[in-house]
């Protein structure tokens, strides 16, 4: 059985999805492959999809669904209005399935008419419903639904596949403890293969076990007179495909050629483990012993051929019968990028027959996909509309190539900044304009005899939207600790420290030790996060601007006829208003009696005069704030800088310690 055919309309972020599921010319299908933002409808358009599948079940297989007290049972997907798209009166989704007969899936909701309904979806079976009324149906007969489950493989792994999901009964993950083929007998109407996974490791484990034991020998004779008995070699070598199938799935994963072996029965814990087969050297204990990315792939792809086995023993010998529907919500879900692009695509190879149903937000993935199969043979749809698109215009691959760059030109240009062959102490600040706070603070210092002898220089670089020449930067907190975590780990020529606003409690773990004034790294690499000045304590999330008092913060200066300064957020309101004022905060979330968050004239800071039609921004940007206090502009050349001789005392002990 295969997906032809879904058409949804209206449902959440769906407005209307068309989508007609592609097939290579010899009937065998092509993955789809759907990708888009958070909240694009991926994962509701696949929730349709299992819920039918859920729906064909039903029809065959007693426990497919969990039976309720009054004799009904629990739909995986109820029907609910709240998820018409505002502003529509309806929404509905029509799937058509295909083995070898039209199989139709269809949920509705809202006002709408049969007529509107079989128009709008082409529908051409009779099918009949009030026009307010909820509905679902699927049109498959107890016979056909228990053929479709026994003759084909079909499950979901979505991205709860490693924890229960809470909207989830405990019914879709019961397995009933593992039946061994050769010992019990399948029951009449029992669904044996669970359409939703979790938690498959025990289960896949054992029956790798009994698939080991099918494929060993018994040997009887004496030393150069052996011989297989009880069963025919052709036959041990025909069980054996099925582990050496899995083995290639390993390998695969493991990029190495490994084969599963068995440890003694005295060796305690784990019977099973994973060897070269170059030298029989073991290379992974047991199954729990590999990574959380590579036992979940093992999972997926295993689960695959447990599944085809548990009706045919000779699908999972030949992996190229194996035919189904495999959903996988976020395939990219713990792997390494290695497993994401290398990995994946050369494992769905080995099941041409399998219809693979796919979401990602993965760049890597789908390079891998395009290498491995080639553009004509799988497809990728874009939510929330079903565009289909290629690879290149993936909008996340350009935003993650974008940030790739951006990231190697900064990391080549701090490099090359921090690598100079200056041997003097480095002042690194978290943003572009705490260094000329402190740099034009230092400069009225040193005049101290406690200062005068300091030797360091500062890490001088402008916003990458700033328009002056010189080292340009967008650093901010997470870059700084990033960059401090890497730095430490090589041995540093000279002193490099590392300074910090103290506004975010999870960079002050990083960058503080808790106890001492600064924190010693390795190889000549320090931290530390702002000293607090005395007047602020009762406010201890600050950044450098907050060294100055708060009449000084407020100098205010005019710019082509405008009034123009910082404002902070006890100015405002927690709606961001200020009516004795005549004032308001675009950034309301940082406005309320009790803040004092530096507001400035930036995108989505602005503050602006109730008063106003024009909407004219009277805030000051921050850097233009700081250039002026750097430069010595009046008003801004006579701040009381008392507040920085605590850092710069911090700095001094720092300077004073000897190199590593």
């Amino acid at each position: 059985m295969y997906i032809k055919k879904i058409k949804d309309e209206n449902i959440g972020p769906i407005k209307e999805v068309n989508i007609n599921f592609p097939f290579n010319d010899d009937g065998t299908p092509k993955p789809i492959i759907f990708v888009g933002e958070n909240g694009s409808g991926k994962s509701m358009l696949l929730s349709n999809i299992v819920d039918a599948l859920y729906e064909i079940a039903g029809n065959g297989f007693d426990d497919a669904w969990h039976v309720t007290v009054n004799g009904g049972h629990e739909y995986y997907k109820s029907i609910k209005s709240s998820q018409i798209s505002i502003g529509k009166e309806y929404m509905y989704s029509h799937i058509l399935f295909d083995d070898n007969k039209p199989i139709n899936y269809v949920l509705k909701a809202g006002k709408l008419t049969v007529s509107d309904f079989k128009e709008r979806s082409k529908y051409e079976k009779s099918i009949s419903w009030k026009e307010d009324e909820k509905y679902k149906n699927v049109d498959t007969s107890k016979e056909d639904s228990q053929e479709i489950f026994e003759k084909n493989v079909i499950c979901y792994f979505g991205p709860d596949r490693y924890e229960k999901p809470s909207w989830m009964g405990e019914h879709y993950y019961t397995l009933e403890e593992y039946e061994h083929v050769s010992i019990k007998e399948r029951f009449a109407g029992h669904l044996a293969n669970p359409i939703s996974i979790k938690n498959v490791t025990a289960p896949n484990l054992q029956w790798l076990m009994d698939i080991i034991v099918d494929s060993r020998a018994d040997i009887a004779g004496s030393v150069g007179n052996l011989k297989v008995v009880h069963e025919t070699v052709n036959n041990l070598l025909l069980l054996g495909k099925t582990r050496s199938n899995l083995e290639k799935i390993m390998s695969t994963i493991l990029g190495k050629e490994v084969y599963f072996g068995l440890n003694w029965r005295s060796h305690g814990g784990s019977r099973f483990n994973i060897k070269l087969k170059s030298d029989d050297s073991v290379v992974v204990p047991s199954l729990d012993s590999l990574s959380t990315g590579q036992i979940a792939l093992f999972n997926i792809f295993s689960t695959i051929v447990r599944y085809a086995d548990n009706y045919n023993l000779n699908h999972s010998i030949n992996l190229d019968q194996i035919s189904g529907i495999v959903i996988i919500d976020e395939i990219e879900l713990h792997l390494h990028t290695t497993l994401q692009r290398e990995t994946i695509p050369h494992i769905m190879k080995l099941f041409p027959k399998v219809q693979f149903v796919i979401t990602t937000h993965a760049p890597l993935f789908l390079l891998g996909m395009e290498e491995a199969f080639a553009n004509e043979k799988y497809e990728i749809f874009q939510m929330p509309n079903g565009e289909k698109i290629d690879v290149e215009s993936f909008s996340e691959f350009q935003k993650a190539y974008t940030y790739f760059k951006e990231t190697q030109t900064f990391t080549k240009e701090i490099a090359n900044a921090i690598n100079s062959k200056n041997i003097k102490p480095l002042l690194i600040t978290e943003g572009s304009t705490d260094w000329k706070h402190m740099k034009a603070a230092y400069e009225k210092l040193k005049e101290k005899d406690e200062f005068k002898l300091m030797d360091f220089e500062f890490l001088e670089y402008e916003s990458k939207k700033s328009e002056n020449n010189g080292l340009r930067l967008e650093m901010g907190e997470s870059q700084l600790c990033t960059m401090c975590e890497s730095f430490a780990k090589l041995k540093q020529d000279r002193k490099l420290i590392f300074i910090a606003d103290r506004d975010c409690p999870k960079t002050n773990r990083t960058l503080s030790d808790g106890i001492n004034a600064y924190k010693r790294w390795r190889n000549n690499v320090y931290s530390l996060i702002l000293p607090l000045p005395q007047h602020r304590e009762a406010t201890p999330e600050i950044s450098i601007e907050h060294y100055y008092k708060d009449c000084e913060i407020k100098t205010s200066v005019e710019i082509n006829g405008i009034e123009r300064r910082l404002y902070m957020g006890n100015e405002f309101n927690s709606k961001g208003i200020n009516y004795q004022a005549d004032i308001f905060c675009e950034k309301r979330n940082s406005c309320g009696p009790n803040k004092i968050n530096i507001l400035e004239g930036t995108k989505d800071e602005r503050v602006t005069k109730l008063s106003d039609s024009e909407e004219i921004n009277i805030a000051l940007p921050k850097s233009q704030f700081a250039n002026r206090v750097l430069n010595k502009e009046a008003p801004f050349d006579n701040f009381d800088v008392s507040s920085f001789e605590t850092l710069f005392k911090v700095i001094k002990s720092i300077l004073d310690e000897p190199m590593e």
